[in-house]
């Protein structure tokens, strides 16, 4: 049994005054504000949900928010929105490219963005891989927390003293840090932050665009994303379409003690990478077995194939673009990495 999701998006741009103890933010400026919605895919169609997110964010779209709203911050903006929409919704929306909020189930959410570059090697894989080699990213950061508790520049602040420990540093030498999976080092940055994050809720750390961690202090989660381009029919008469889609591969549990991961993100790929060549350049209408021609049933198969090889699979998002797709959820497994 699985949960199932509809997701759908829509951007708008809008100006707003912010208080004055928001700094520079308390001038007049403008943003181009990124909404995200999710919403439970018995309560409604992709096309329905699609509709009631660009009409809650067409009053909006090129407008004076202070003219408009009582309240312009995110979170007052994030409800304004929840209220507009036809049925309960969890919601992200980004109100600067590096910070937001989300609603889900009445619990508010703030959250920001941030990266550092460092080097690191992970001594315990086997010999050969490449993991082994000294090497370095850059790593991206997103800390989340009790909005009522920490706000956006709580968390700001909270993080500034963290990024001078890790930027431009070998992370191998930092206490704790002797094995610095992507893993462990979101369970570190949960560890320096709890004190310091009043209601942290969890922290990410992603090593690549396509490939990230999580830990609220219990569980951990790792996602793995690819591309993939496809056709699928879109009418009754069996006329194809195309899309660029990307599938996002999430996974739970807890993580090896002495590997430092709950499974390896070149693991995932390589289990996954049978699966993929059926989908890639393919018709998804003819993978054998597959129920319906939909986004959900597209990702109902790739569960079935995929979950014998990954039992710690938990949720898979497919996503056919930026503004649609769908997310099933296999443990309840409501956390939102990355929308």
């Amino acid at each position: 049994m699985h949960a199932s999701y509809l997701i759908a998006g829509a951007g708008f741009e809008a100006a707003r005054r912010l208080p004055a103890d928001h700094g520079q933010a308390a001038r007049p400026h403008g943003h181009s504000f990124r909404l995200s919605v999710r919403s439970d895919a018995q309560n409604t169609s992709q096309d329905a949900l699609q509709a009631a997110v660009r009409a809650a964010v067409a009053p909006l779209d090129y407008t004076d928010l202070n003219a408009a709203l009582a309240a312009s911050d995110d979170l007052s903006l994030a409800r304004h929105i929840a209220d507009a929409l036809p049925h309960p919704a969890a919601i992200q929306l980004r109100g600067a490219p590096n910070r937001g909020v989300m609603l889900d189930d009445a619990r508010a959410l703030s959250w920001i963005n941030s990266s550092f570059e460092a080097a690191h090697y992970l001594p315990h894989v086997p010999p050969g891989h490449k993991c082994g080699r000294l090497h370095g990213h850059g790593f991206g950061v997103r800390i989340v927390a009790d909005a009522a508790l920490s706000g956006q520049h709580d968390l700001a602040r909270a993080w500034a003293t963290l990024h001078g420990r890790l930027n431009h540093r070998y992370l191998n030498d930092i206490p704790g840090l002797d094995n610095p999976t992507s893993e462990v080092l979101a369970q570190w940055l949960h560890q320096q932050l709890r004190d310091a994050v009043p209601g942290l809720a969890w922290v990410e750390v992603r090593e690549t665009h396509s490939a990230g961690s999580q830990f609220d202090g219990k569980t951990f989660r790792i996602w793995k994303e690819q591309r993939f381009e496809s056709a699928m029919p879109f009418d009754a008469a069996g006329n194809y379409t195309g899309h660029s889609y990307l599938v996002r591969l999430m996974l739970s549990g807890g993580i090896d003690r002495a590997m430092g991961w709950l499974l390896d993100f070149g693991d995932v790929k390589d289990r996954f990478k049978p699966i993929y060549r059926q989908l890639d350049h393919n018709p998804l209408d003819k993978l054998a077995g597959l129920r319906r021609a939909d986004n959900a049933a597209v990702a109902e198969w790739i569960h079935a194939q995929l979950a014998p090889l990954v039992p710690e699979l938990s949720r898979i998002d497919l996503m056919e673009s930026d503004d649609a797709g769908v997310s099933l959820h296999f443990r309840q497994d409501m956390r939102w990495p990355l929308l």
